[in-house]
C-alpha cells in the first residue's frame, strides 16, 4: 500500500464515504463505537436511528464528539428532541483531521437503543492510501 495524494478532482475526493458507528446500548449516556479519521475529512452527514423506542419521559439528546488527537473535544448537538425519534440526517461542516476520533453519545433516557453512522468526503489534496 502507498500513500500518495491526487488532483482536486479525483473520485477518492469527490465521492461521498460513509463509516459505521455502530450501535448504541440502552442506558443513560451510552455511546457508539469510535471512528478514526484516516485522512482529512469534511463530514457531511450524522446519521441516527432508533432501533428500540425510549420511554419518552426525558430529552434525549444526540451529540456527535469529535476528539482531536486527545488534545481537544469539539461537540455538535444533534437532537434535542424526545426518545421517540426515529431517524436524524444533520448536515455537518465539521472536519476531522487525520487520526482524529469520532463517536455519538445519547442521553439520558435508559431504555432507548440506536445505531449511528457517518458521511463524509476526503478534503483534496488530504494523503490517500491506495
Amino acid at each position: 500500500m502507498a500513500t500518495r495524494n491526487f488532483s482536486y478532482d479525483h473520485p477518492a475526493y469527490t465521492s461521498v464515504h460513509a463509516a459505521n458507528l455502530g450501535s448504541v446500548a440502552a442506558g443513560s449516556g451510552a455511546a457508539s463505537q469510535r471512528f478514526v479519521a484516516h485522512a482529512n475529512l469534511q463530514l457531511k452527514a450524522v446519521n441516527y436511528s432508533t432501533l428500540v423506542a425510549g420511554t419518552g419521559a426525558a430529552t434525549d439528546v444526540k451529540t456527535l464528539y469529535i476528539v482531536r488527537q486527545g488534545t481537544a473535544t469539539n461537540t455538535f448537538a444533534l437532537s434535542t428532541t424526545t426518545a421517540a425519534i426515529y431517524v436524524l440526517n444533520v448536515t455537518s461542516t465539521a472536519t476531522m483531521a487525520k487520526g482524529d476520533a469520532a463517536y455519538v453519545q445519547k442521553g439520558t433516557d435508559a431504555t432507548e437503543t440506536g445505531s449511528a453512522s457517518l458521511e463524509y468526503t476526503i478534503i483534496p489534496g488530504a494523503d490517500v492510501t491506495t
